[in-house]
This record gives structure tokens, C-alpha cells and sequence, in this order.
């Protein structure tokens, strides 16, 4: 132990495991002990998650027209033809995506945004009521944290919400609104003597009260005993993380993102998106998380973000989101202008993400070779969602786990033989980590004489 360390029976006297319990209580949900992983080739994916909905017409490739209730599946290359300006950012990486249209989620409706039902398959007003795709997929890839969850909302001053992810029924898990705070949580290992002080207090703490539990327990019998079980793995697991933390000290300090001011509540919300977007980068590159979901002003009834005019190209004022959802023209500026300036802002900074993965190298390529990025609207097709066809763009392959390059699919329509779910998506991104359950969430009861277990077996490796 360090000699300068305050001895941890000062530094802790009075310190009760019922004090310890509610201290660390929200961090619990949070715990997953790490697992050896069963892929042979690294594997991560993000999940960008956007309020106020993906309006189908608005991110169509040039050339490819949509018929209006499709009978048949589309599967044709993207080659040749423009991404719509709406995603124009994301052209550069056409020869690594797929844009999944088509693909239907009644079963999540809600009044705006679908929050947890988005990721989940379930109805929107029941909030965390099942685990949500990327929690499983975190499962299925443990990591140091076993997720990390960012997002921008438009007031700059909120810190933590609850909005897209589920661990289990009725465990959320957090989002954390704050570049700075996410930084801290991440990184702070790397933050110079006054942080490691901190954390080398905090992991002090989880070895006191391990031990605390490990006593009580001597003094307890049969089921009474096993009760502190929970606990001791608990404290036990976070100090392993603390240790696994140590053990990677330097790549965390190499990855961690420089801090400037679009980490502060100052900065306009697309400079907070690019600041989380760096922390997300870092967090992969350090080998913290295998998931991540990245959020803009998504979750149950909201309704996106209101966005700065000059961060749209306009005059300086509010952009409420909510009106540009109803289709209201803004500084002589129709809504569809609004929506797609948005969208455009946002590929722009998750192109910015992609483009740091491809500069890192991993194994005979880089870590955008093994990463997926999944993005979508927990909004579904637009403002109030009807959710007919939920529209998803993908890039990347997961290490090859997925035939997701340089495609364009469209399914048939709801209702139409041979029609899809945005849970046989989810079902797809199992099988490719090696769950192979049948499906996924709840089915849309409206599509009784459709087969709705299984994978989408046109992407799946």
C-alpha cells in the first residue's frame, strides 16, 4: 500500500456495510463480473439512438426508388448510387454499411419517442419492462464497465437519465448527459495524482467493506448468511474492476479524450454530441466497454433536441424540436429543411467517430473492422411514430460476424408474406455473438400469420 495513503481504519472509522449499501446502491445494478469471451476476434458495437424520428424518404439513396407497401424484398448493392444529403457524411464509409428499411415495430409504439421499447421490443409505456438489445449484447461481450450509456438532451446542466437502456425488468440503466461527468466516470484513473488519490480511496473502501460483509457473515447462519452473498459479490466485483483499471493505467491515459470546452455546460448540444462521441472513442480504444449507446434527446415522450439556429446554419435562437416535429417552418425554414440539417449534423459527428476507429489498428486491420454501429430513431419513421417500418442504418460488420457491406434492404410491408420486425434484426446481432434464442421481445399480435422468431438471415454470416 502506498506509505503516503492515510491508513483505511482512520480513513473509514465509522463506516457501516448499511452506509456502504446505500452509498453504492446505484452502482449495483450497474455490476457484471467479467466473463472469458467467446468470440475469437474482438467485438463491439455502438448504438446511436436520435429522438423525433428517421423519415424514410429523407435518408433514401439516391436512385432507388420506394414503392409505397412493398410485396417483395429489395436487396441490392449501394454502389452507385449518392447517400440522400440528410446522411451525406456517412458516404465516405458506403462500402461498410447497410440501410435496413422496411422492418416494422408496432409492439413499441408510444406518443413521441419510444424510450426502452425502442431497444427493447415492448410496449413504450412500460419503461424497463424486459432487458433492452444492448444490454444483452453486453452480456453476450463483457467488459470492464459492462456499458456505458451517453447522451445529449437539451438542457446542458442535466446529469443522469434514464431514457433508452434496460438491464432487466425494472433495472434501467444510466445515461449520462455530461461529457465531464463521463469522463470522469470512465476515465479518471488517468486524471493526475489528485484523481488516483480518489480512486485508490474508493477501491480502499470496496476491500473494507468486502471484509465487513465477510464478518457479518461468520456471525450468521444458513439462509440469513447467503442473503450478504449478493453483497460480498457486489464489493468484491468493483474492486476487481478498480484492479482491472490499474492493470490498463497507461492505455487509459493514451485514450482518454482531451477535455476542452465542448465538454462544459457552456457548449452548444452538437459540440456536447462530439465531446461524447470522443469519450465513447476513448472507451473502446482503452478496452473499457464493448457497448456502448450514445442518445440525442431520445426516450419515453421526448421529442429530440432543441438545437442552437447557428448550429444549423441559420440566425442564432431556439430550434425547439417539438415544433419542428409538427412540421412548423422556423426562420423561414420549412420543417423538412430542419430535419434534415439535424440529421446531417448528427452523421457528422458520428463520421467523426468512425473515422477515429479506422485509425487505430487492431489485429490486420483496425477497430472499425471489428465494431458495428447500429442507428436508428426510438422515434421510428418520424415525430409521433407509427412505426410501419422502422429504418435503420448500419455500418460496419462486427468482425465479420454480419454481411452488412455496401447493401441497401427493403423488406415487404407489414402484413406482406415475407415481412420482418425490428426484433429479427435484434435476434440477428445474437446469433452473430453466439446467442441463438428464437426471438426477442414481445411479438406484434396484429401479425399473427407472420413467422416472427428468427434472424435476418440475409445479413447474418
Amino acid at each position: 500500500m502506498n506509505s503516503k495513503m492515510m491508513p483505511r481504519r482512520t480513513f473509514f472509522r465509522g463506516a457501516t456495510l448499511g452506509a456502504g449499501g446505500v452509498f453504492f446502491a446505484p452502482f449495483l445494478r450497474q455490476l457484471e463480473a467479467a466473463t472469458e469471451a467467446s468470440a475469437a476476434k474482438p467485438a463491439r458495437i455502438l448504438f446511436f439512438v436520435q429522438g423525433n424520428g428517421m423519415y424514410p424518404d429523407q435518408i433514401q439513396p439516391e436512385g432507388i426508388e420506394r414503392p409505397a407497401e412493398p410485396d417483395t424484398l429489395e436487396d441490392r448493392p449501394l454502389a452507385g448510387h449518392r447517400l440522400a444529403p440528410s446522411v451525406a457524411p456517412l458516404e465516405p464509409f458506403a462500402d461498410r454499411m447497410a440501410f435496413i428499411q422496411g422492418l416494422s415495430g408496432r409492439v413499441a409504439l408510444g406518443n413521441h419517442g419510444c424510450g426502452m421499447g425502442a431497444l427493447g421490443c415492448f410496449p413504450s409505456p412500460k419503461d424497463a419492462f424486459a432487458e433492452t438489445i444492448d444490454a444483452v449484447m453486453a452480456k453476450a461481450l463483457p467488459g470492464i464497465f459492462f456499458h456505458s450509456g451517453l447522451g445529449v438532451v437539451t438542457d446542458p446542466e442535466t446529469s443522469i437519465i434514464y431514457n433508452v437502456s434496460a438491464r432487466s425488468k425494472g433495472v434501467p440503466l444510466p445515461t449520462q448527459c455530461s461529457p465531464l461527468g463521463a469522463h470522469k466516470s470512465l476515465f479518471s484513473i488517468s486524471g493526475g495524482a489528485a484523481e488516483r488519490k480518489k480512486f485508490d480511496a474508493n477501491t480502499q473502501l470496496l476491500d473494507f467493506l468486502a471484509d465487513d460483509v465477510k464478518r457479518m457473515q461468520q456471525r450468521l447462519d444458513g439462509a440469513e448468511k447467503e442473503k450478504l452473498d449478493h453483497y460480498l459479490h457486489a464489493f468484491e466485483s468493483m474492486s476487481g474492476r478498480q484492479g482491472s483499471l490499474v492493470k490498463l493505467q497507461e492505455r487509459i491515459s493514451m485514450s482518454a479524450p482531451e477535455i476542452t470546452e465542448r465538454f462544459g455546460a457552456d457548449a452548444f448540444a452538437f459540440e456536447r454530441m462530439e465531446a461524447q462521441f470522443e469519450v465513447a472513442a476513448g472507451a473502446f480504444i482503452a478496452g473499457l466497454t464493448n457497448v456502448i449507446t450514445v442518445s440525442s434527446g431520445a426516450g419515453r415522450n421526448k421529442v429530440g433536441v432543441s438545437f442552437d439556429g447557428s448550429e444549423l446554419d441559420l440566425e442564432a435562437g431556439p430550434i425547439p424540436a417539438h415544433e419542428v416535429g409538427h412540421q412548423k417552418t422556423i426562420q423561414e425554414t420549412p420543417a423538412a429543411e430542419l430535419h434534415i440539417r439535424t440529421r446531417r449534423r448528427h452523421c457528422e459527428k458520428l463520421a467523426g467517430f468512425v473515422r477515429k476507429l479506422e485509425s487505430i489498428p487492431e489485429g490486420e486491420g483496425t477497430m472499425m473492422d471489428n465494431t458495428l454501429i447500429v442507428y436508428l430513431s426510438d422515434a421510428a419513421d418520424q415525430h409521433h411514430a407509427k412505426a410501419y417500418e422502422w429504418p435503420i442504418i448500419v455500418i460496419g460488420d462486427l468482425g465479420g460476424r454480419l454481411k452488412t457491406a455496401n447493401r441497401y434492404l427493403r423488406y415487404p410491408w407489414h402484413g406482406q408474406k415475407g415481412h420482418r420486425t425490428v426484433a429479427n434484426f435484434y435476434t440477428t446481432l445474437l446469433h452473430a455473438v453466439g446467442d441463438r434464442r428464437d426471438r426477442f421481445g414481445l411479438p406484434d399480435l396484429t401479425l399473427q400469420d407472420i413467422d416472427q422468431e428468427g434472424p435476418l438471415t440475409e445479413i447474418l454470416v
